[in-house]
């Protein structure tokens, strides 16, 4: 059992960045320097301690996010090493929905690169303090102060600060200027980094390291009156006034401090375990929350603060189906949680029981005898709390934030290869998607088959790899199509009446349905029916019936989205009326006023990013003409160029290969979904005829 930690020790941080930035190798330096680790693993050799799934080893990628709990001098840093690529974006999303702080690793190189972005957009969403790692500095090509540039100009809401100063470049990179403490430090490569030299800043990086240090001066006093008093008047803070002044703005989230190194040579990662304690958040740093108590009859408001001896509050925020038991990761935000004890769930408004609490080492696990607010655990004993899901102490019911996920884009048919297969493969996704927020699955009503959607090719690769790797499903699966839309091209309303005459009771029911766009909004229910006219019991079923109907889509089946459902009115018998015969009236209703307001096919547009050598830019730009993309911004004065471009994603199935081939294998690429567009009438033509 661990020490009990004081509060203001502890730092709950993740490591984000763009797929091979080299997050994974940052966080394997982590486990060896904080001594969790006696060897580092590598990413390129599949032995790296926080990609332990078969799938991330064998592809040298983070596909699912890992926690381990490390300490490094007198603080306990719980970290959650996350996935880079985009088809994994819910993993990102969930981590920093937990998280106090965060460290953004960019490739010295390419600088900001399109999931940096997306990264970067979750972090300010919930409000996230960062630190930068600028990795890889003793690549060909890699320029630190680009890299702080492209973060400045790219990332929005970022102000980067520079705490270090490269000493020499690429494979000349030796060692760092400090220019908080105003003094160079030397790393001794045989030492895997451990040993490094002190020493005065050499005379030609002397000047450099002033300008910058005043720089860093200037954005910290902007956030306290008495360093700008000092500032204006000439005065040098002291270290410790300095070390304040960086931790107060970056907690403010009005300045990212910026580290640098190369982590795979082992340079510059104790520097940044020095910020994470310096600099991050502990959780008591952190403004409470402010939520509503559930079942009250005031809009009673709780602030949740990080106290022990207050009613437990934590929040699931990842699940990992095992044969043993679910394991149930959650953040404690108040309270305390020990093994045996009983929880509220407050989405299922239920009461379920944690048999065992860990803490987490990738996939080893270290019973715990209780964990306190503030921690990182996982638990196994919950039966039916998922993703999002705010768990209590008896009689004390609030709900916290969720975890908003991106819509699916894509789409697969699966067909079980056998019989047993058949009577399993229900099962089994329904396992991966309590695991996956992202991965979803339905039946199709006309041919009976199965059909699973996800975020992009590789995601929907890995859960089929997973139905026969790991639980033992033989399917056939088809090729990969894209996830359209549809949406109201205007109002629609009818007023229908369903009935079947069978032995004994029959079935009757009738529904005076409007539908209307409702631009952005998702889908609403309102019901303006006339006392009387429909007794209460029957509006749920009415409600479920028209979302029901708006998942299945008309005509081609495509979901129908951002629609508003108002029910006006209907009428109902004695004896016949039932939920199951509103439920279908409603239905039908629906598809009638949909074809009555017509709809139009939306399709998923992408934001690319391609980085291509100057010579191969033409025929690049050339191809994704041919695409339907809209080229938004061209960088022609760096090598390799960057092409940005919106398109769509039915044209850029297998553009892998075809950009490898453009250019003689140089150019790369990485794309993310950004939003559905509307198609033209020769594209939905072609979409219509399959």
């Amino acid at each position: 059992m661990p020490e009990e930690t004081d509060l203001g020790r502890i730092r709950n941080i993740g490591i984000i960045a763009h797929i091979d930035a080299g997050k994974t190798t940052v966080s394997e330096r982590i486990l060896f320097y904080t001594g969790k680790e006696h060897r580092m693993g590598e990413v390129h050799e599949g032995t790296a301690t926080m990609d332990y799934l078969e799938e991330e080893q064998k592809r040298g990628i983070t596909i699912t996010s890992a926690a381990t709990t490390c300490r490094w001098r007198d603080v306990v840093i719980n970290l959650i090493d996350t996935p880079g690529h985009v088809d994994f974006t819910a993993e990102v999303e969930r981590s920093l929905r937990v998280l106090d702080g965060a460290i953004g690793v960019f490739d010295g190189v390419a600088g900001v690169e399109a999931q940096s972005e997306t990264v970067w957009r979750q972090a300010n969403k919930y409000r996230v303090p960062r630190l930068a790692f600028i990795n890889k500095l003793d690549r060909v090509g890699a320029d630190f102060f680009r890299a702080v540039a492209s973060m400045k100009k790219r990332l929005p809401g970022c102000n980067p600060v520079p705490l270090l100063l490269p000493i020499g470049a690429e494979k000349e990179f030796r060692g760092v200027v400090d220019i908080v403490k105003m003094i160079a430090i030397f790393y001794q490569d045989e030492a895997f980094g451990a040993r490094f030299v002190e020493a005065p800043i050499p005379e030609d990086e002397l000047e450099l390291a002033q300008e910058w240090r005043g720089k860093l001066l200037e954005a910290i006093s902007e956030n306290d009156e008495r360093l700008m008093e000092k500032f204006v008047s000439g005065d040098t803070p002291s270290h410790d006034e300095i070390v304040a002044g960086i931790r107060k703005a970056t907690i403010a989230r009005h300045i990212t401090p910026v580290f640098c190194g190369s982590a795979l040579k082992n340079k510059g990662v104790q520097r940044l375990l020095d910020g994470v304690r310096a600099f991050l958040p502990s959780p008591k740093d952190i403004a409470p929350v402010r939520t509503k108590v559930l079942g009250t009859k005031k809009d009673e408001e709780v602030a949740i603060e990080p106290d022990p001896e207050k009613p437990l509050v934590a929040l699931a925020f990842k699940t990992i189906v095992d044969k043993h038991g679910d394991l149930t990761f959650l953040r404690i935000y108040q309270g305390t949680l020990t093994p045996g004890s009983q929880v509220h769930n407050a989405r299922t408004e239920r009461p379920e029981r944690v048999s065992h609490v860990y803490e987490m080492h990738a996939r080893e696990r270290l019973p715990l005898e209780k964990a306190t607010a503030g921690q990182i655990v996982a638990v196994i004993g919950l039966k039916v709390a998922a993703t999002g899901d705010t768990l209590t102490s008896r009689g004390f019911s609030v709900s916290l934030e969720r975890p908003v996920f991106p819509e699916t884009v894509i789409s697969l048919r699966v067909e079980p290869k056998t019989l047993a297969d058949k009577d399993k493969i229900a099962e089994v996704l329904g396992r991966i998607a309590r695991e996956d927020p992202t991965f979803r699955f339905e039946v199709d009503d006309e041919t009976g088959q199965l059909i699973i959607f996800g975020m992009g090719e590789l995601h929907l690769e890995i859960v089929t790899n997973r139905m026969t790797r790991d639980f033992g499903v033989s399917a056939n699966v088809g090729t990969p199509r894209v996830a359209y839309r549809q949406k109201l091209s205007g109002p629609g309303r009818v007023r229908h009446r369903f009935v079947r005459q069978t032995g004994g009771h029959g079935q009757f029911a009738e529904v005076d349905l409007e539908l209307a766009p409702n631009d952005g909004k998702g889908f609403q229910f309102q019901n303006f029916c006339g006392q009387g006219e429909i007794p209460k019991e029957f509006i749920p079923a009415i409600e479920n019936g028209c979302r029901a109907a708006a998942r299945s889509g008309v005509d081609l089946g495509y979901e129908i989205i951002d629609v508003t459902a108002r029910l006006h009115g209907g009428k109902t018998h004695d004896v016949d009326s039932s939920d199951v015969s509103f439920g279908i009236c409603a239905s039908q209703a629906f598809d009638l006023a949909a074809k009555e307001g017509g709809v139009h096919i939306l399709e998923p547009v992408m934001a690319l990013e391609v980085t291509s050598p100057p010579e191969y830019l033409s025929a690049v730009i050339g191809d994704l003409n041919a695409r339907r993309a809209q080229i938004q911004s061209l960088e022609t004065s760096v090598d390799p160029c960057v092409i940005q471009a919106d398109v769509p994603l039915s044209e850029v199935f297998g553009y892998a290969t075809v950009v490898r081939s453009l250019s003689q294998g140089r150019a790369a690429y990485s794309m993310e979904p950004k939003f559905y567009a509307p198609v033209s009438a020769a594209v939905a033509a072609r979409i219509a005829a399959g």
